[in-house]
């Protein structure tokens, strides 16, 4: 019956009827994405449940983490974060107690946090130190947790060593010298990390180079996530994905998923190359994304994946600690 029907009415019309009933499939597929965000978003509440609230701790206590490791560390930064983090946790252990090693850690870091400012003469206002003591009282077994120390030719030491040595260590960077980067080094990167997978071989993902010192300038100040670092930067790297390639709603996501493995891939390439690199979300509001996708030249099919930061590090710097969840808080074997 389909076959003689197909037969008899004109091909416009059976395209007109297959985008309609796509475009149903999609608007009934991000309706399905809407309401699973909305309800289980930590943007709508935070603290209803204990993963929602760690995980709010956790990206507190890395703002606190990426402010030590600053060229230049500005005493008295973040206290309005600092102030938020302290209530957090207090509410995480009133709730959940203390077994928790992502808890600990945010308390050291808020103890380096004092101990940094101790050091410096620097007096902390009272709401603050009485919180962070108080912290230290219900835990004192915690110490401060410094930030690590590298030198240039400790970071890049395990670029051509196993995979395991390798991977663990690449640390995204935050300090960069004024040495210059050559474009072919950069391509030297994006060639190797060709060879990452795909859906079907599609390779949706589309990187950006740039060179010019106010154009990287002009960008990031739209980013706006790469403050006291930001200005360093000696190239940038824009990762976007085709949403051209993919052909159902079933794969409105991969974009992203594609996106994110070639994102992760070009920053081993780097770390191989010996460049040092941050990578910036490109989580944006649609405000930004049309000021972003304008400012950079970036075709309206695509959307971005990451920023990467490049640079050559200079001979002594810190790096953020990031503590990662144990194996097994995080993994299900059935």
């Amino acid at each position: 019956m389909v076959k003689k029907v197909k037969k008899y009415v004109p091909r416009f019309v059976l395209i007109w009827i297959r985008t309609q009933i796509e475009r149903y499939k999609f608007a009934k597929a991000y309706l399905y994405d809407f309401r699973k965000n909305i309800k289980f978003s930590s943007a709508i509440r935070y603290d209803d449940t204990q993963l929602k609230l760690v995980s709010t701790i956790i990206r507190n206590y890395h703002v606190v983490e990426k402010g030590l490791t600053m060229p230049e560390t500005r005493l008295g930064f973040g206290k309005d974060r600092i102030n938020i983090l302290c209530d957090d946790i207090i509410l995480y252990i009133k709730k959940y107690g203390l077994d928790n090693d992502q808890i600990h850690h945010a308390i050291g870091v808020l103890l380096e946090y004092d101990h940094l400012h101790r050091q410096n003469n620097f007096i902390l206002s009272d709401n603050i130190q009485s919180k962070i003591n108080k912290l230290k009282q219900q835990i004192p077994v915690v110490e401060p947790t410094p930030q690590l120390i590298k030198t240039r030719n400790e970071y890049f030491k395990s670029v051509k060593s196993d995979f395991k040595e390798f991977s663990n260590s690449r640390a995204s960077i935050r300090n960069f010298s004024t040495e210059e980067i050559s474009v072919d080094k950069i391509l030297n990167a994006l060639e190797l990390a060709r060879n990452t997978p795909s859906a079907c071989n599609r390779q949706t993902s589309r990187p950006y180079v740039y060179n010019n010192k106010e154009e990287i300038k002009e960008i990031l100040q739209v980013q706006g996530g790469n403050r006291g670092f930001g200005h360093l930067a000696n190239k940038l790297l824009i990762v976007t994905a085709d949403l051209s390639v993919y052909n159902s709603v079933a794969e409105r996501n991969q974009a992203f998923i594609d996106g994110g493995m070639y994102a992760m891939n070009v920053l081993y390439s780097l770390h191989h190359n010996e460049i040092a690199a941050c990578i910036l979300n490109c989580s944006h509001t649609p405000e930004k994304d049309k000021k972003l996708r304008k400012l950079c030249n970036i075709k309206e099919s695509e959307v971005f994946i990451a920023m990467i930061a490049c640079g050559i590090p200079p001979e002594k710097f810190n790096v953020a600690i990031s503590k990662r969840h144990s194996l097994s808080a995080i993994v299900t074997v059935n």
